[in-house]
């Protein structure tokens, strides 16, 4: 069981339909696979687990479900009614340092030749724009900021241990599921927006929704970002000026999605190219041990210039349907055949 530190519980109610989280999306590419080669797959109802066979080769698949307890978000492998289902794996859990702090992954990132946003702990800030962000956590628990020159940071309050300064660039936010080291998924979203009217204040437009499948937005939480933009839940923006509310990859603000956003097939080649040229040199910076058969995600930010700025990695996410032809295909082909070793199969 894996606990992250406390998110708020509306975000992951409100993503219960998310197409991530959706079995049957998961069920799809799994069928296929196994459809276009003969394999036989069960599931057990009473756990999830799922298994494969291929002549005479065999796998366990283990889910893993996100729910909240005690006001933290937990990832677990035990089915629960109030969790929601985020894929299967072929093995429990994986770490490695790279995965699980952020300072680690940047100090090696940079050695690599990768571009990285700047951070710091201590001295002169190295971007005029920046974020507090903790060293050790995920979905985007304990972030503060953005700071700036419209916004500056209560340099009264120092940083908490494990905390460190982070450049902050607008754009876009990507997450990008590997394979062994080889991008399989990417999702690439923009960051919500309210847009001024020049007669009504942010906060009174975010409390009108602007269609069915749309719901009122509340600007409490978005005080920082709009005051380094210059503007505060309660200011009339001018009329069409769009002002972003949130930064993270998933946001209150977010409308629920059904659909599949993988734009990993049709993304700028300028944009796939860098996550092809990172994959690799992060796959090898995982500890040996664990790494073969590993699926790992970068979150990282595309600027206006479709330069990818990565953030952090993550050894244990959400699971996209895209991952699975490349885990079946590698595992299976790793899979010892009985009565041969494992060096013998996978020679």
């Amino acid at each position: 069981m894996k606990i992250f530190p406390p998110y708020p519980r509306s975000l992951f109610r409100d993503y219960a339909m998310h197409y991530l989280f959706r079995p049957l999306k998961h069920l799809g590419p799994i069928l296929a696979w196994a459809g276009e080669r003969g394999a036989d797959m069960q599931i057990a109802p009473e756990t999830f687990e799922m298994s494969l066979r291929l002549d005479d080769r065999h796998i366990v698949l283990i889910p893993r479900f996100v729910l909240e307890h005690e006001g933290r978000t937990i990832y677990q492998r035990d089915l629960a009614s109030d969790g929601n289902f985020i894929g299967w794996m072929p093995y429990p859990v994986k770490s490695w340092p790279l995965s699980t702090d952020k300072r680690r992954f940047k100090e090696y990132a940079l050695a690599n030749g990768l571009r990285v946003t700047a951070s710091w702990t201590d001295g002169p800030a190295l971007a005029p724009d920046y974020i507090v962000k903790p060293a050790i956590g995920s979905f985007g628990a304990g972030l503060r900021g953005p700071f700036g020159p419209l916004a500056p940071l209560d340099l009264d309050r120092p940083l908490a241990d494990g905390e460190f300064y982070e450049q902050f660039i607008r754009g876009r936010s990507a997450k990008a599921w590997f394979w062994n080291g080889d991008p399989v998924a990417l999702e690439v979203l923009d960051p919500p927006l309210i847009t001024g009217d020049g007669r009504r204040s942010l906060r009174e437009i975010a409390a009108q929704p602007r269609g069915n499948f749309d719901l009122p937005l509340n600007l409490d939480d978005s005080a920082q970002i709009l005051a380094w933009q210059g503007y505060a839940p309660d200011s009339v923006a001018p009329e069409g000026v769009a002002l972003m509310l949130d930064f993270r990859y998933m946001t209150p603000h977010d409308r629920i999605v059904y659909t599949n956003r993988n734009v990993w097939p049709s993304i700028a080649p300028e944009i796939a190219a860098q996550f092809c040229y990172a994959g690799p040199i992060l796959y090898r910076g995982i500890d040996e041990a664990v790494r073969r058969n590993s699926v790992f995600t970068l979150d990282a930010v595309i600027d206006a210039d479709n330069r990818v700025w990565l953030l952090e990695m993550n050894s244990h996410p959400m699971i996209h349907p895209a991952v699975y032809p490349h885990m079946l295909a590698s595992v299976f082909s790793d899979s010892p055949q009985p009565g041969r070793l494992p060096t013998e199969a996978t020679a």
